[in-house]
């Protein structure tokens, strides 16, 4: 998902101090930004699931757990 400038590094931010890691980092290394686990693509439960993961990074587990 693109983004401004300024709204990733806002995001980066709040999730570097909430969760200890950029959104950025964590998509880089294929990381959950909440949980920190490993990003593996067939884990989603649908394509909703992956585009939910595009923009909040939140592995198929804590989205789940979020939005249940």
């Amino acid at each position: 998902m693109e983004r401004s400038k300024e709204v990733q590094s806002f995001l980066d931010t709040f999730a570097e101090r909430a969760f200890g890691r950029s959104q950025t980092e964590a998509k880089e290394k294929n990381l959950c930004v909440f949980c920190g686990k490993e990003i593996k693509m067939e884990d989603f439960k649908d394509q909703l699931s992956i585009k939910e993961y595009s923009i909040s990074g939140l592995c198929q587990k804590c989205q789940d757990d979020t939005f249940s």
